[in-house]
């Protein structure tokens, strides 16, 4: 059975490298698309949702700082005070990323069973910490990583498939015969990546 360290932070952590992968795509594509990496910050995938920049805050809020929660029971919504260029919005996934790799696995697992609540002016939504992360945080998490990806990809951003899910985690199976070749998650990705356009 997999345990909360596994179903969180190791899915948080490759789904935010994938994520600053395809946000410094987009940053060297820039030129050669004759786009503004500004202007991109704005952007939208249609004029009544919320731009590039927000999708950046709510994927660290629904990662890192759900992280945080977990540990101290209690998540309220994401800092919109926060203003970031482009490359502010890159080292917000790394830093998010960093400080979650640094979590304890033992630590982490010994939530299980904990509560979490969101607070939120008038509204508070209590959770077990199992259900905080598989029905609200990690759902909204990768809710906003593929709005991010597709605000890039709708600017002309050549990425793809392979981009989008970065390395995924394999485990060699013993019932599998010899004869049957498996491959790690970096094989898969090398296979991938021809499906991402030029």
């Amino acid at each position: 059975m997999a345990n909360l360290h596994t179903l969180t932070a190791s899915s948080y952590l490759q789904y935010l490298r994938s994520a600053t992968g395809y946000f410094e795509k987009a940053r060297d594509q820039a030129n050669s698309l004759k786009k503004s990496c500004e202007d991109m910050v704005d952007a939208s995938l249609f004029p009544d949702m919320q731009p590039l920049h927000f999708q950046i805050i709510a994927i660290a809020h629904f990662s890192e700082t759900a992280m945080n929660a977990a540990f101290s029971g209690e998540i309220s919504g994401p800092n919109m005070d926060l203003a970031l260029d482009f490359q502010g919005l890159i080292e917000h996934l790394k830093t998010a990323r960093s400080n979650i790799a640094r979590l304890d696995e033992e630590q982490v697992n010994s939530l299980a069973g904990g509560e979490v609540l969101f607070k939120y002016g008038d509204i508070n939504l209590p959770f077990t910490t199992e259900d905080f992360f598989l029905t609200y945080a990690l759902p909204s998490f990768y809710f906003h990583v593929s709005i991010a990806f597709g605000i890039l990809r709708s600017m002309g951003v050549h990425i793809g498939v392979a981009n989008f899910l970065g390395t995924v985690r394999t485990t060699p199976s013993k019932s599998l015969p010899n004869s049957i070749h498996q491959l790690t998650g970096e094989q898969y990705l090398e296979i991938l990546k021809p499906l991402a356009l030029p």
